[in-house]
């Protein structure tokens, strides 16, 4: 997979195949719809290949032709339909990720997939291992930001409770629904801010949550964690807002944009 910038899915994947030889095996393509195969091949390119993009664009062609095979295993027509699938846009990055993960998975279990492979009980279950890797390193924002695409999210739902504190002042919790709209794997957070700018709390406080296309996700945000808000001390209209990773960038920080802000009323 040429785009693919995650340097531990090769160092992994050396591990597993230094052993053996790992040309060969056989495919195990999924069934889809004639025009579509015949679309995506069109979309191929000759050195596609499993693994990240650096091994493509920084090392040597040479040494890429020695190292490639080990990080292809049997799994290199799997991969170049997956980097054709990114690049023809017609499914959704996840469709693209659980067709590849199907494939390999469907490879190891032939039995045949490469002569370590085949031994008993241990090949396929390492091969099943090598797939998961792959997998894994694609199914994610990094996977996004090959397939290419904005950011985005609706809000499709807010739900609020105001909670009723005996010895202290009340609090207020606010729930949206955060549906993913677009065709690739984002990345949340959910901010609740007063009427004058001034944020409240957002969740997750550290890693934002992955949401797949077209799935949604329950975020919470409220005065009840925090020691200097109570539902007291918030204007009479709040704003929940969701942010998404930007999946063009790796930036650690300041790499979050909104997408999607609701009007919330907390007192009539």
């Amino acid at each position: 997979m040429t785009q693919h910038p995650l340097f531990f899915v090769v160092g992994a994947s050396l591990a597993l195949s230094s052993c053996t030889p790992i040309l060969g095996g056989e495919d195990r393509p999924s069934d889809v719809e004639a025009g579509y195969t015949e679309r995506e091949a069109a979309h191929m390119e000759e050195d596609d290949r499993c693994g990240p993009a650096f091994l493509q664009d920084s090392l040597p062609s040479g040494l890429v032709n020695l190292v490639g095979p080990l990080g292809d295993g049997p799994f290199r027509p799997v991969c170049k339909r997956h980097d054709a699938c990114y690049r023809l846009k017609e499914e959704t990055q996840a469709w693209c990720d659980d067709r590849m993960r199907d494939e390999m998975v469907a490879i190891c279990d032939t039995g045949k997939a490469t002569p370590f492979y085949s031994v008993p009980v241990i090949g396929p279950s390492l091969c099943r291992f090598h797939a998961g890797i792959y997998y894994t390193a694609i199914n994610t924002t990094f996977g996004a930001a090959a397939y290419e695409g904005p950011p985005g999210g609706e809000i499709v739902d807010v739900r609020i409770k105001r909670i009723d504190d005996a010895i202290t002042a009340d609090e207020l919790n606010v729930c949206v629904d955060v549906k993913n709209l677009t065709k690739t794997m984002q990345e949340y957070d959910v901010e609740l801010h007063t009427a004058d700018g001034k944020m409240v709390d957002r969740e997750p406080d550290t890693y934002e949550r992955n949401v797949r296309p077209g799935k949604k996700k329950e975020f919470c945000v409220g005065t009840n964690y925090s020691p200097l808000w109570d539902a007291d001390d918030l204007t009479d209209v709040v704003y929940v807002s969701v942010r998404a990773d930007t999946p063009t960038g790796f930036a650690i920080t300041n790499d979050m944009v909104i997408v999607d802000s609701r009007e919330v009323r907390v007192r009539d």
